[in-house]
C-alpha cells in the first residue's frame, strides 16, 4: 500500500472546539490556513474532489483563494464592479459560484477599507486641492 505524501490538514482551528478538519486531496502540499478573529474562511469541494479555500481578513479590500488544482498557489480576489475578480484563474461554474458567494458574504467586512480609500483616514472626503 502506498502512503500519501500530501499534507493532511488545510484548515487548522486554533481552539480545541474545532468545527472541521479537512484532508488535502491534491499532490501539492496544502497551505496551513488558521482560523482567527476577524477572518472569514470558506471551503468548497467539487464533484472531482478539487478543493478551494477562500480567505478574507476584516478591513482588507481584497481576499485570497487557494485552489488545489493549481498547486495551492494563493490567488488574489479583488473587486470588479461589485463582482469577484480572480484574474487569470480559470474557474468552472460551480467554483465561480462559490467564490461569488464568499465575496458577497464578506462585502461588509471590506467596508472599512473602501471607506478609507474614498474618504481618507480622517473620515472626510479627499479634496484635489488639499496637499
Amino acid at each position: 500500500m502506498l502512503a500519501s505524501a500530501a499534507v493532511s490538514v488545510i484548515v487548522r482551528c486554533v481552539h480545541e472546539d474545532e468545527l472541521m478538519r479537512l484532508t488535502n486531496h491534491h499532490a501539492s502540499a496544502a497551505p496551513i490556513v488558521e482560523e482567527r478573529p476577524g477572518r472569514y474562511l470558506g471551503y468548497f469541494e467539487n464533484k472531482f474532489g478539487e478543493q478551494l479555500v477562500f480567505v478574507h481578513d476584516d478591513g482588507e479590500r481584497d481576499a485570497t483563494v487557494f485552489l488545489g488544482d493549481v498547486d495551492w498557489e494563493p490567488r488574489l480576489v479583488s473587486d470588479a464592479g461589485g463582482l469577484a475578480d480572480v484574474g487569470d484563474l480559470i474557474l468552472d461554474d460551480e467554483e465561480r459560484a462559490f467564490v461569488t458567494a464568499c465575496w458577497i458574504a464578506t462585502a461588509w467586512r471590506r467596508e472599512a477599507a473602501v471607506a478609507v480609500e474614498r474618504h481618507g483616514r480622517r473620515g472626510s472626503p479627499r479634496s484635489a486641492g488639499r496637499g
